[in-house]
Order: C-alpha cells, then structure tokens, then sequence
C-alpha cells in the first residue's frame, strides 16, 4: 500500500492548481487531435442507421453498460473491478484502463445509448483519478511483472481515453496523465512491434500536449529497426515478406499485423501535416501488402502459421486477426500513392466479400465500416483477383502455396528460427505448430476457427514425424538445411532437416507444389528413444455430428465416432469436406500405405492452451477425422510419400490414383525428388555435399532446384541454398542441351552442349532463389565463356550503361525477385503516354532475330504495355500483358535487323489497358535465328 503521506502528494500533483477546461486557440495539433478522435469512433458523420454501424455501436453501449454496472464506485473502493484486483499487477491494471477505454469510446461514439453520457464520462475520470494514485504514476518500476503493459498496453489506452474525452478534462488533470505516460515511455528505442507501439506512444501523447519536438521523433521513430527499413536479422520486415519477432519466431500475423495497423495509423495521422512522413523508405510499407500480407490471406483469414503464441488466445482467432490486417490495408488506401491505394482497395473488396464465414464488420472499428464500405459499395472499384502463386519465406521458413479453392502453408524450423513461442502462459501446446506443419484451406472457412487449437491432438499435427504422444521444447533447430525454391513465383519445393535430439530421432522432409497436388516425401527416419514414431498425414476438423463420409480405394469407411482403424494396402483415400463443394480432399499413396485413422470427439478448453487470467475455461468440443503412418519402434530408414489432393471429389480422386501426374524419382536421405509430368516439373532436394542426381538434375552441393521444360523449347531453373551457410557455390548439370539462355546475376553458365552447366553464387543470398532460362537446342560451339552470353544473342538490361535511353521520369525499384538483373524502372503509374524506354541493341551480325522481354509481373502492372519494335524494315507495334508471367522471356516475334545499333525495342506507358496499371522496362533479349 502507498503511504499516507505518498497519497497526499499525488492527489495534490492531480488536484494542485485545479481550473475548468482553457479554451486554447485552435491549431494544427487540434486537428490531429480530432482526426485521432475520428479514428477511434468514426466522427460525428457515423451513420447510425446503417445496421453494421449499429451492430458495433450498439455492442460498445452494451459491453460498457456491463463494465459500468460492475465497477466499485465507491469512496472508500480498493479495486475499480474485482475480477481485475491487485493493483500492482500489471496485466490487471492494462486490463481495468482498457475497459476504461471501451466505456470513452461509448460516450463519444455516435449512435451509442451512452453517447454524452455526464455520468459515465465523470466516473470514467474519477477511474483514472483512483488508478492515478494507486496503480499508475511515476513511483512504479517501468517492468515490475510485464514492462510491456506499463510502458506501452497502459499509455495506450490512456491516450485514447485523453483524446476521447479531451474537453472534459481539466489542464491539471491531463497535464499528470501525460507526464506519467512521459515518465513510463519517453523515447524511442526498442525494435519490431514494439518500436511501432512505442512510436504511436509518444506520438499521440504529442499532439496532446502539442510537442513538435516529440511529434517529430514519433514519426521519425519509424525509420528505425524492424519498421521501415528492412531487416537482414533479427525483428521486422524482411525483403521477401518475412516478418520476424523475438529474433526467431514468424510472426507476420501475430507481432507483424501490430506492425502494419500502428505504423498505418501513425502515418494516416500524419498525412497532410507539418509532420508528414517523407522517409523514402515508406514505400517498404506497400510492400508489405504484396508480399507479406496477400499471400498470407485467405478468405478473410490470416495463416496461423505465421501468428506465433497468439493461436492460443480465444479473442483471436484467424478469421478475426484477418479483419484487422485488412482494416489496416483499407487505412493505408485513404493516403497511399494513388496506384497503391487502388490496389489495396481492391485486395480489401475481394478479402471483405469472398469471407462468407465470419463478417468483416463485425470485427472492426466504426470508422473502419465507414471507409470499408465505401469501398465495397463503390461499383468502380473491382475486387482484386484471387492470388494464384507459390511463395518461399526465406527469412522466416515459411512457404505458401495459393490456388482459386486452396491454399497450403507449410511452417519449418532451423537453427535460424524457432519451432514454436511459448511464453507468459500462452501456447502451451504449441509444440509442433511450426514443425513441418501443413495448413491446408479451403472453403471450410471454418477450420481453423471454432476452437481448433484447444481441441485438436496437439501430438498430432499435419505434416509433422514425431514420437508419439510426445512434445518438445520451444527453440531452434540443430540443422541449417531448411527451405526451398520457388520457380516462376507458381512452384516451388521446401524441405527440412529434422532433428529431435530429446528421442534421437531424425528424418529427411520435402514437400513439392504444383499445380493442384502437394505431394510429401520423408526418408532417413530413425530413433532410437524406444518410442512409436508415427507421420501425420492430416488431422481433420468434422462437421458438427463427426460423420463426414470417407473411403479407401472406393470402399466406404465406417464414420462413427470412437473408431480408430488400421488400413492396409491403401492406394488412395478420399474425406468428404464440411460445405457442400470445395472442401473434400483426397488422399493418394504412391506404392500403398499402411494408415492408422481415428475418428473422435475431442473436449479441450482455451484455458488448457492459454492460462491467461481472462482466458475462458468453458469446454468446448469438436470432431475430428486423424491419419498417420505408423514407422514403429526405433525405425531405421523408414520413409513415407503421399500426395494432398484438394477439393477433389471421391471420383476424381480414384482416377488420379489410377493415372497419378507424379512420379516419384527418388526418395533417399541423400536426395527426395519429384516429377509432375503433366506440367514438365521436376524438383530436387540434396541433403549433402556429394554429387548426386534426380531426373535430370545433378547439384554437387546441398541445395533445392526445380526445373520446367516448355514444349521442348525452353527449360526453366530454379536453385537456392536452403542451408543459407554456404559461401561458395553450387555446381549444377542439366541433362539437356541449349542453344541460348538468360539468367539471374550470381549464375555463370559453362556449357550448354551436350549438357548445361552453371554454377550459382549463393554466398550472402539468405535462401534466395535464383533463376535461369534456356532455349534448348542442340549447341556445337563447346563451352560458354564465363559471364559472357553466348552470342549471338544479345541482352539489354535497364541497368546497362550503354544501349538503354530514358524518355520521362522513370523510377527504379528491386522489390520484386523476378526481375532480370539487379533491378528493374517503372513508370510510377503516372505521366501515361509520355514516356518511354529505348533499348538499343549492338547486333554482332544482320539477319533475322526473335525478341524477347521479360519483366517482373504484379497484378497492379498495365494489361496492354506498348511495345515498338525497331527493325530493318520499319516499326512494329505490339503489346504485353505485365500482370503475369514475370522472370521468364516472351517471345515478341521474329524481325529483320541490321548489324550494329540501328535496331531498337521502345516500351512505352501509353494508358491502353483496364484498368490502366504500371509499366515496367526491365530487359530485352536479341536471339539469332537461323
């Protein structure tokens, strides 16, 4: 208790020169001020009438009435809420300001019952009085129990509280809460989420209390680690999308959403004024959308994978966390560059429209539904198409695979990140989460909502070799080797080393994506902890009565709950989904497969998961279908391969597993390699530094490589160091031969004929993919000079000191990986049909040439680029389609030139297509021609 004497000197600081409110002239931090308070419950223009405002504003009135009916109102009180007692302990105390928080919202929210409500507004203050002096002020430790509430959750809401209810408090008053806030955060210092939270901290306290100089060192808070600029290690945004928190944990939609939604709201504060953000670095933001975030979203929710400890919070789960990432996505629309900001209105309408299962306004702020809709309702606007691709997140292993009816989201670990987070009593079961787990979405929106995580078997999670019934501690890995390669930005394969030192047990894992198959490897298995080591084919989320229909090879299963079954010679099985289409998935087992299955009900509650004191404890229960290959006990060598097939009806299914589009080329603890024949795709996995070949892939290094070949015309190729330790080079041999190719800077081709060789720089790349191209034919001019295309064939790039000519402003940009190069210009999406970009070739030789170009594809690029080609016999115009098809060649067609320089390829930003997108000019490729 504080003493006496302590009270006395700190009701005197608040009371002290007490005055009714100072009328101060209006400026420029008013306003700031007011657009906060618009933020927060949407302004006086809020439509009350519209019913999804009325939902919210009405959930608000009935959430404060209850916390207003159950606060200790009297003089003599020791608590302002008995569930939150104990003063000084911080999560309580973050938890009585944030429901203080919620009663301000109600009082000055229009539309609430409680909108100007005296009474409430004064109780509120005499709250604050109370917590004042008896929980928060400057005689508290800055990180007794939890730094973070007090220097951050607690300010917080007690900023929100000032701006809400700013002409009801007195300048005495106001001046002892800021400098409170002042003493418990004043500055700048942390990284990540927390450098953001600290930055919205100071800011809003700022315009407060009217500090420029605080103000600007809010806003220049933000260039600072783990915002802006991008991280090479540790916390934040990384350049392929990653976001990392805690140095070792993926947290793109835990920490990483926190990330997006201040730095949005902080910036949206500052547009337009004397503060405004100018960093160029701000433009990483955008970024974060394309990369970080649309591959992460489906329909509405965001990927568990990449959402850390918070899985376990009831209040959280994924369809909710989704809401929020997209309210910050339609914050950063209402004062983003142009371009972006239609395109984020677009990714915003299609998220906000294709969620059938969880309604987007029912998760978000007032202000957020006004903006929301005004885009959902405005016909101009078109929703953006659904994202169809394959990702590789290096920096946080992670891989995502994206399909119109799917997704797939693998989660790894290494000696670079950590399995899974548990810590301040969250995710206590978060044991193989992030353990070669497989996130596998369809239209069973609901999958990962309803309580999955408090009910699903924790042992037992997709994707994962484990020993049975076992957990594992939270850390890093003992190998590098985890990642992948991604091809063309559609394909791509992942692997991972895995070692469980606790029961000696270590396995081989590979997972290839194509194009609407997953097919998954594991070789190597071994243990020696004389405990059962089982693989998880799935672990399945039922309908409400548990009775999804099933079968294997054609003969229907029994659907009963409490049966556990083992399968024998199962070629291919098929699970009816819980909506009416897209949701079956099918199963096939190249060879056959021994399956264990267990159908049961499972009762779990959050509490088990998350011994937060809010946290719920009411049991809750859900049914679920589980699969797993059983490798035994002390397994030596042991190996799996079975293939996901969703949304794929029983029938399909069968006539796959009749006529498999896979063949599996070798699965050992030395190499895992698939092909997919119908799209001419083989990946490769190499464990070890030893010559070894797959198909027609031959790596002398540990790597990931998958290749396509194109109608027996081109061959594309992709190669990464997953281990990120190499500092030399992989040395690959394809077993074809070239007439021709481009590639990524880092690859020095040697030979193309009678088979190709490259070696791949990956010293410092960090998992990078690098990619390169080759139009196969027969080649008789013996080895490639090293770093010298052979000629001729001539290539252009942006980045050339010669041959390229500039007309208007043009901007160069390196955001994108499949680029030619080291970077690549746009146009900006400004100044259309004045300028272009010329790119001047010096053919070694007159004769005919077939042209090429290749760019970075992006959905917001132009769908009718512009394309003169310059050539002996005049000018030809084309166009191209820069929405997609990046980092590979297209042919523009075949030409007569000149020798020397007179020949041309001009790409020009004529607005032509719809909706009218950026240009890009990245390189051009002259190719002989016999």
């Amino acid at each position: 208790m504080l003493s006496g004497i302590l009270i006395a000197a700190l009701l005197m600081t608040l009371w002290g020169g007490w005055q009714p409110d100072i009328a101060h002239a209006s400026d420029e931090f008013d306003a700031l001020r007011i657009k906060w308070a618009t933020l927060l419950t949407g302004g006086p223009a809020l439509d009350p009438a519209d019913s999804d405002i009325a939902a919210r504003t009405d959930k608000l009135a009935q959430d404060a009435n209850d916390y207003w009916e159950d606060m200790d109102l009297s003089s003599s009180r020791t608590y302002i809420w008995y569930a939150l007692r104990g003063n000084g302990t911080s999560d309580n105390v973050n938890a009585v300001y944030e429901r203080l928080r919620t009663m301000a919202l109600a009082a000055t929210t229009v539309g609430s019952s409680l909108y100007g409500n005296a009474d409430l507004k004064e109780d509120i203050l005499d709250a604050l009085d109370w917590l004042y002096v008896n929980s928060y002020n400057s005689t508290r430790s800055r990180s007794a129990y939890n730094w973070w509430h007090w220097q951050l959750g607690i300010p917080m809401s007690l900023n929100d509280i000032a701006v809400l209810l700013y002409d009801d408090i007195s300048a005495a008053r106001m001046a002892t809460y800021m400098d409170t806030i002042d003493y418990f955060t004043p500055s700048i210092g942390l990284t990540g989420a927390n450098r953001a939270w600290q930055a919205i901290v100071v800011g809003v306290r700022a315009v407060i209390v009217k500090d420029a100089v605080k103000l600007a060192a809010a806003r220049n808070g933000l260039s600072g680690t783990g915002i802006f600029p991008y991280a090479t290690g540790g916390d934040g945004f990384y350049a392929d999308g990653s976001f990392v928190q805690h140095t070792t944990f993926a947290y793109t939609g835990g920490y990483g959403s926190s990330v997006l939604e201040t730095t949005a709201n902080l910036m949206y504060l500052l547009s337009g004024s004397t503060w405004s953000v100018s960093d160029p670095n701000q433009s990483n933001v955008w970024q974060w959308i394309y990369e970080a975030y649309r591959p992460l979203l489906y329909k509405g929710a965001m990927m568990d994978m990449v959402r850390g400890r918070e899985i376990s919070r009831s209040y959280a789960q994924d369809h909710a966390v989704g809401h929020g990432i997209v309210a910050s996505i339609v914050r950063l629309a209402q004062f983003a560059p142009a371009p972006h900001a239609a395109a984020f209105k677009q990714i915003a309408k299609r998220v906000i429209q294709e969620d059938t299962f969880s309604s987007f306004y029912g998760d978000v702020s007032t202000d957020t539904i006004r903006l929301a809709k005004a885009i959902v309702d405005d016909p101009s606007i078109a929703p953006a198409a659904a994202p169809n691709l394959y990702k590789q997140y290096a920096a946080m292993d992670r891989a995502v695979l994206q399909r119109p009816g799917f997704a797939l989201g693998l989660a790894l670990y290494s000696t670079r990140i950590s399995s899974y987070e548990s810590i301040n009593s969250e995710n206590g079961r978060g044991w193989y989460t992030g353990a070669g787990a497989t996130y596998l979405y369809n239209q069973d929106l609901a999958q990962y909502s309803e309580d999955y995580w408090p009910t699903v078997d924790a042992y037992r999670i997709p994707g994962t070799t484990v020993a049975s019934g076992t957990p594992i501690a939270s850390g890093t890995g003992t190998s590098s080797w985890t990642g992948g390669v991604s091809l063309a930005g559609q394909y791509g394969a992942s692997g991972m080393d895995l070692s469980y030192g606790a029961y000696n047990l270590s396995a081989r894992k590979s997972w290839f994506m194509f194009d609407d198959e997953i097919v998954a490897l594991g070789s190597g298995i071994s243990s020696t902890a004389g405990i059962p080591i089982e693989t998880v084919v799935d672990n399945r989320k039922l309908n409400g009565a548990g009775d999804n229909a099933w079968t294997a090879n054609g003969a229907a299963l029994s659907t009963g709950l409490g049966v556990a079954q083992t399968l024998t010679g199962v070629n291919w099985v098929h699970l009816a989904g819980n909506t009416a289409d897209g949701s079956d998935i099918g199963y096939y087992f190249p060879g056959g497969a021994t399956l264990q299955t267990k159908r049961e009900a499972r009762t779990g509650t959050w509490k088990q998961i998350n011994n937060r004191p809010a946290t719920p404890s009411t049991a809750v229960t859900r049914n679920y279908e589980t699969m797993w290959i059983d490798h035994g006990t002390n397994p030596s060598g042991a190996s799996y391969g079975y293939v996901l097939l969703p949304n794929k009806t029983s029938a399909q299914v069968g006539a796959y597993a009749a006529d498999p589009a896979i063949e599996i080329v070798v699965n050992t603890s030395g190499v895992q390699s698939v092909k997919e024949k119908t799209l001419g795709l083989v990946g490769a996995n190499f464990w070890t530094d030893t010559t070894q070949t797959a198909d027609l892939i031959t790596s002398n290094k540990k790597a990931s490589v998958m290749t396509r070949e194109i109608a027996d015309e081109r061959l594309e190729a992709s190669v990464s160091d997953p281990t990120q330790a190499n500092n030399g080079t992989i040395a690959i041999e394809l077993a074809r031969s070239a007439e021709g190719y481009s590639a990524d800077p880092g690859i020095t081709v040697t030979q193309l004929a009678p088979t190709i060789k490259f070696t791949v720089n990956v010293n410092g790349a960090k998992g990078k993919s690098f990619h390169a191209s080759f139009q196969l034919g027969e080649d008789t001019s013996g080895p490639v000079d090293p770093g010298e295309p052979e000629l001729p064939s001539v290539i252009v790039d942006n980045a050339d000191s010669a041959g390229v000519t500039r007309t208007g402003t043009w901007k160069t940009a390196s955001t994108q990986t499949d680029r030619y190069g080291a970077n690549y210009l746009h146009d900006d999406n400004a100044g259309k049909g004045t300028k272009s970009v010329t790119f001047t070739p010096n053919l070694p030789i007159a004769g005919s040439y077939e042209v090429y170009l290749m760019w970075p594809a992006h959905f917001n690029r132009e769908d009718a680029v512009q394309v003169d080609v310059g050539h002996a016999s005049g000018t030809t115009r084309t166009a191209v389609d820069q929405r997609s098809g990046g980092g590979v060649w297209h042919s523009i067609g075949t030409y007569e030139f000149l020798a020397g320089s007179g020949g041309s390829v001009t790409i020009r930003n004529d607005a032509l297509g719809s909706p009218d997108g950026y240009v890009v000019a990245d390189a051009v490729k002259f190719v002989a021609v016999g």
